[in-house]
């Protein structure tokens, strides 16, 4: 788990990236708007629909972050379940926080 919330931080930078230069596309189509505005745009908007997966991620992250439950019960279930750390050794590989 840590290796996945060790990548919230360019994740984070990134989503940033992806919506300025979403806004500064939408502002070219309709015009400056204020904050709120682009942020019900960013929720209702067919052509910003794309963004939400990555938004509703970076929730994730901080949710698992914010439970700190979640890592001694991640801890106890992976001394339970030999598939369980087979799977969790693949996650850390795929994440590129383990080498092969």
């Amino acid at each position: 788990m840590r290796t996945l919330l060790s990548a919230r931080p360019a994740l984070l930078d990134l989503h940033k990236a992806l919506i300025d230069q979403e806004r500064r596309d939408y502002e070219r189509r309709h015009g400056r708007v204020s904050d709120s505005r682009f942020l019900d745009a960013l929720v209702a908007d067919r052509d910003l629909a794309w963004l939400q997966p990555m938004t509703a991620l970076l929730a994730s992250l901080d949710g698992l972050a914010d439970h700190k439950d979640f890592s001694r019960r991640y801890a106890e279930a992976l001394q339970r379940s030999p598939e369980a750390v087979v799977a969790h050794g693949r996650a850390l590989r795929a994440l590129g926080g383990e080498k092969s």
